[in-house]
């Protein structure tokens, strides 16, 4: 059965969310009052439980040209938003993590028991190359970003990959001809501050083109932001190749105090400015996590976080000051993985972006499973989602 996941003020929003989607809002008098086209319109209320698919091999999922891209115990898989199956590339050798590049066009995936990366194109799944990573012990995920890309003349875009086995984030210069070349790392594990990640998890790249990086540290919990640019003068400590050039923690918003706390850095419970006592530990409170496994973004710049320990997904608005969330312990029991299609819907001058459709996997129970916004529910069936029970 589907059930809303979120107690919201409702009716009045999806009142405004079906008019919007027409493109025009009835003012007094009976005047009919054309709404200029929104930047960028996305649900603002309850995700429903909607669909689940059986897939107990499924590891992780990513979005791509309104297409899901999963990645299972030996296969990568094109499906469709029914989950149907449109290609499937099999024999792969302990896959491990995936994500489809900024322009949609390669989707990268890591394959642990030949240190890979190999990528594909999306339209068709073609192995268009690969590059042996040998310096790399551990991958749980990737991310592409193109901030600073233009120092290395004919790279199509940096590649990140989480390694907490080997307490860094990875840097990779992607060139279409010539492969993945090593360019130093995003962040360390071995200090305190915002610019370290202690366990690296997931990856995305948000709206104002900065990296997001989980950090699945029981002692921590956070969603970090940062500036991926290489920062050149950072030469120290330098014990290898990979570890110089790390980049810079990003400000979500305007800092408190100078120098800015840990908490202007950070989504999740971090120290505030002038906090001393701050102690860190997983939590169930609003904003804060349990285990943050993964991070995506939709195309508002609207951030959705997995809280693996919390069953739930927390949704964060792209400066990140929480937004809503949803789940519980039977509807996303320790979700993994996550993905966002935005979809468009209306015509005319109306026209209106939903996030219409997440995807979450569930390794627990063997499951995907898809949650669909509300107003992207009541477009499809005119009439307002059930009652929470």
């Amino acid at each position: 059965m589907m059930r809303t996941v979120l107690q919201r003020t409702f009716f009045a929003a999806a009142t405004v969310a079906v008019l919007l989607a027409a493109g025009l809002w009835v003012g007094g008098c009976g005047e009919k009052i054309m709404v200029p086209e929104p930047k960028g319109l996305f649900s603002v209320d309850a995700y429903i439980l909607d669909a689940e698919f059986a897939d107990a091999s499924a590891l992780q999922i990513a979005s791509g040209q309104s297409s899901l891209f999963v990645l299972s115990d030996t296969a990568l898989t094109k499906r469709d938003l029914n989950y149907g199956v449109i290609k499937s590339v099999d024999g792969l050798l302990g896959p491990a993590a995936l994500c489809v590049d900024g322009s949609g066009e390669l989707v990268f995936v890591f394959e642990r028991d030949l240190d890979r990366v190999s990528w594909y194109a999306t339209s068709d799944l073609s192995l268009l190359g690969f590059s042996d990573i040998p310096e790399v012990e551990a991958v749980v995920a990737m991310a592409t970003n193109t901030v600073g890309i233009e120092a290395e003349p004919g790279a199509r875009t940096f590649l990140y990959l989480s390694d907490p086995d080997a307490g860094v984030i990875h840097r990779y210069a992607f060139d279409d001809f010539n492969g993945l070349a090593p360019y130093g790392i995003l962040a360390r594990s071995d200090g305190d501050a915002a610019r370290f990640v202690h366990v690296p998890a997931g990856l995305a790249t948000d709206s104002e083109d900065s990296l997001l990086v989980c950090d699945a540290d029981p002692a921590r919990n956070w969603v970090i932001r940062f500036v991926g640019e290489p920062d050149l003068d950072d030469v120290t400590p330098q014990t290898d190749d990979q570890d110089p050039w790390r980049g810079h923690a990003a400000l979500f918003h305007d800092p408190t105090c100078v120098p800015p706390a840990a908490a202007d850095y950070v989504i999740g419970d971090a120290a505030t400015c002038g906090q001393t006592d701050w102690v860190g530990a997983p939590s169930d409170a609003e904003g804060a996590f349990s285990s943050p496994r993964d991070v995506t973004v939709d195309g508002s710049g609207r951030i959705f976080v997995a809280d693996t320990g919390n069953d739930r997904v927390q949704v964060f608005l792209p400066d990140g000051l929480y937004d809503l969330s949803f789940g519980d312990a039977e509807d996303l029991p320790a979700p993994e993985s996550l993905a966002v299609v935005d979809i468009r819907i209306g015509g005319g001058t109306g026209d209106v972006d939903y996030a219409a459709y997440v995807y979450l996997v569930l390794p627990d129970i063997g499951q995907v499973r898809r949650f669909i916004s509300s107003e992207y529910y009541i477009y499809l069936n005119q009439e307002p989602p059930p009652p929470p029970n």
